[in-house]
């Protein structure tokens, strides 16, 4: 690997799944961002920019929380007055109990950028495709130090909603037209079918019925040597968003939905990564 490979490289810290990132691998991810916006300059999308936390009734409503439990950031905070607060002051050093006495907030962390959209559109009917172009800095519970596999990440997502048929469409002329463009970009891609790590007794069935319906497709690619990751994804959710926040269609059926999304730092290790012995001659991803 050359030294400016190193440089380039996101710099881990003591907790796992948390790193810092260079400004050479900001580059890389500001470049990023600017092709896939070219990308959507084409289509009608409502530009948003989501902020880290999420109200926590979206999670509770969509079943986020009954899926992912162990993925799902909640944040606390303490609600008790200065003068409660001098019995627990001397609790707050490190490996102390000063968080004993706090409470759920209203709001979780951003687990996906999409959930974001979805309550914008409740209790409407959607008489023409909705479009949202919306990025959001997300959290997942994943303490790995495996490249790649961050706790705090940013999520850049094209979201969809209308008929079955034209989510479908969308999905898959994205899908498609992603995995073009990181081939473009030197990248050792491969389309694979998959499904999302659901969490208890009813895990394996619900990730059975998501490949036989095929609703979610990754797309992976190399992020380190010996190692591949989903970088994208192309992911149709059926109804379930339409008919947990009352979206509509104009004959009263729940709206469908579909989400194409970008994992930022990822696809720019990828890039770093097939960059680091010289790679393809551009000079922008250098």
């Amino acid at each position: 690997m050359t030294t400016e490979a190193r440089e380039t490289l996101p710099v881990p810290t003591a907790v796992p799944g948390v790193a810092l990132f260079p400004a050479e691998f900001e580059r890389v991810v500001t470049r990023l961002r600017a092709d896939i916006e070219k990308m959507a300059e084409a289509e009608d999308f409502t530009v948003l920019t989501a902020p880290q936390v999420l109200p926590r009734d979206v999670v509770e409503r969509s079943g986020y929380v009954r899926e992912f439990p162990n993925l799902l950031g909640s944040v606390h905070n303490y609600g008790g007055d200065a003068t409660a607060w001098l019995s627990r002051r001397a609790e707050a050093v490190p490996g102390g109990m000063w968080h004993d006495d706090q409470k759920i907030a209203d709001v979780v962390l951003t687990p996906a950028a999409c959930y974001h959209t979805y309550p914008l559109l409740a209790g409407t009917t959607v008489t023409a495709p909705a479009r949202f172009a919306v990025e959001a800095c997300c959290y997942r519970h994943e303490a790995s130090t495996e490249p790649g596999r961050l706790r705090s990440f940013r999520m850049r997502e094209l979201v969809y909603v209308g008929t079955e048929d034209a989510c479908v469409e969308f999905r898959d002329r994205w899908q498609q037209t992603v995995a073009d463009w990181l081939t473009g970009l030197g990248l050792d891609v491969a389309v694979e079918a998959a499904n999302d790590p659901f969490f208890g007794p009813g895990a394996k069935l619900l990730s059975v019925n998501q490949r036989a319906q095929e609703l979610k497709f990754e797309l992976v690619a190399p992020v380190a040597d010996g190692l591949r990751q989903a970088v994208a994804s192309a992911n149709c959710h059926k109804d379930h968003f339409g008919e947990t926040f009352g979206i509509e269609l104009p004959d009263g059926s729940p709206a469908h939905s579909t989400c194409v999304a970008f994992g930022l730092e990822r696809i720019a290790l990828a890039v770093v990564h097939a960059n680091r012995d010289g790679g393809p001659e551009d000079e922008s991803y250098a």
